[in-house]
């Protein structure tokens, strides 16, 4: 069954964002005698983001960060360090480098790249002497559909292009936004998410020779389910150029990552305010 999940899901999802894509250029393709307008606008936000998180999923130790947050976009691409740092209420973000594939009013099909930085034995005390998490390159596809007012539905794949064992993650999501007032907005959601087996064994597993190391067990979690989450945010654009946004979400490990040695807590919580200066 899971060998079969491990096949099916990517192919499925990227045959969706891919099938998403073709209906919507065919819809929104104009007329020979029609010239395209492509969205040339520059515009970007600057910020700082403090967050609470566990030391790495699975862990019951927390920590605090703070970070800057940037956000630049020209027409159809984007540079983002983090999703809340956008200029507009109804931006579908990409972390990294990302480029808009497709462009309508209620859908919208992106390519992203995004360096991630994996995990070192010294985020946590329960990490030591097993192996690291190797930084590498993740390309993402994602599909944003809006199929009525304030309701959004979201998809995306994202792979390990550097060959690193980072594995493949596929992950779904709703969420409704409620307009509180003209500039203030309440966002609650909700996703699932599902790992193949090298990133379930790079984020859960323990190798034979890091169980010899550590005297933990060895566990080889194999593909599955990795968590379900519910979140909330609430952001105010103060004026045209500042917002302030503070949000929380809370997480349950699901499938194989319940029995991994590393999980410590399975709910997750994490929360985060920032603010941002728009230009």
């Amino acid at each position: 069954m899971q060998a079969a999940m491990r096949r099916i899901l990517p192919a499925a999802l990227s045959a969706l964002c891919c099938g998403l894509s073709v209906l919507a250029w065919a819809e929104e393709a104009p007329a020979a005698s029609e010239a395209p307008s492509p969205r040339a606008h520059f515009e970007g936000a600057l910020g700082l983001q403090l967050n609470n998180s566990p030391q790495y999923q699975g862990s019951d130790l927390r920590k605090t960060s703070l970070r800057p947050g940037l956000y630049l976009r020209w027409g159809r691409f984007t540079v983002a360090t983090a999703s809340n740092f956008v200029t507009r209420h109804d931006d579908e973000v990409v972390r990294g480098i990302g480029a808009e594939l497709v462009q309508r009013d209620n859908l919208r099909v992106q390519l992203g790249l995004r360096w991630d930085q994996g995990r070192k034995t010294s985020t946590s005390a329960d990490l030591e002497q097993l192996d690291d998490v190797r930084a590498t390159v993740r390309a993402r596809v994602s599909a944003a559909w809006n199929p009525a007012r304030d309701w959004n539905v979201g998809a995306g794949w994202s792979n390990d292009v550097l060959g690193r064992k980072g594995g493949a993650l596929v992950d779904f999501s709703l969420s409704h936004d409620f307009h509180l007032s003209q500039r203030t907005q309440l966002t609650l959601g909700t996703g699932i998410s599902w790992g193949d087996e090298r990133y379930m064994l790079a984020r859960f597993g323990v190798s034979p020779a890091a169980a010899a190391r550590t005297g933990k067990p060895a566990y080889d979690p194999g593909a599955g389910w990795r968590d379900v989450s519910l979140t909330t945010q609430v952001r105010t654009d103060i004026d045209r150029r500042w917002s302030v946004w503070g949000g929380a979400s809370v997480s349950r490990l699901l499938g194989p990552t319940l029995d991994s040695p590393l999980t410590k807590q399975r709910t997750q919580a994490v929360a985060g305010a920032g603010f941002a200066w728009r230009f």
